[in-house]
């Protein structure tokens, strides 16, 4: 009677061993799974800091901290700016003469779009791929055109903390048979933010 007591209980004792081993695989791959596209759309408020490099036109541009920023990531992977600080870049190229043309300027949208992401549980980067910016000031009947990199990819943590950066390159006025020689125009713009 003590043998079979004693193989029912290291049976039983096999059993429960074995269920808690296959709930805990379970609970691993429910619980952390990769992060995806899908976490990342949504709206983002948050911060930039602009750092300008001196330029022929503006040989002392000041850089700022903390300047106030929203930005939307669509479903399709656009980081879609639906008022882009293009006043600060026009302040940092003109400089004191500033005001007049940020005064025209109206509201600047401008789209990026995430690359293929690399993710894990925790985290989620892409690189962005940035179009020519387009400026476009109808009272003054003008066009600046200003070529944007992305030197950094664009990171998304799981606590809803989105990190990027963007730099402009180059500014050209006007377009096609108006259009001017391309400048240097380097500014680096620091975006973080937090999905609302």
């Amino acid at each position: 009677m003590k043998r079979i007591t004693n193989r029912v209980g290291a049976a039983v004792l096999a059993l429960l061993t074995l269920a808690s081993v296959a709930c805990n695989k379970n609970d691993k791959k429910e619980s952390d799974p990769n992060l995806t596209l899908q976490n990342v759309t949504g709206q983002y408020v948050g911060t930039f800091d602009f750092t300008p490099a001196p330029s022929a036109i503006n040989p002392n541009p000041q850089p700022e901290t903390g300047i106030d920023i929203s930005f939307e990531v669509t479903p399709s992977g656009a980081v879609h700016f639906p008022e882009f600080p293009a006043a600060t870049l026009v302040k940092a190229l003109m400089g004191e003469g500033a005001d007049a043309l940020i005064s025209a300027l109206g509201t600047i949208s401008y789209d990026a779009t995430l690359g293929t992401p690399t993710a894990d549980a925790s985290k989620l980067s892409a690189p962005l791929a940035t179009p020519v910016l387009r400026i476009e000031i109808a009272a003054l009947q003008m066009v600046v055109l200003v070529t944007i990199e992305a030197p950094e990819q664009f990171s998304y943590t799981k606590s809803g903390e989105a990190t990027f950066t963007l730099k402009t390159t180059k500014c050209q006025l006007g377009e096609g048979e108006m259009a001017g020689e391309p400048f240097d125009l380097v500014n680096t713009l620091k975006f973080t933010a937090k999905k609302q």
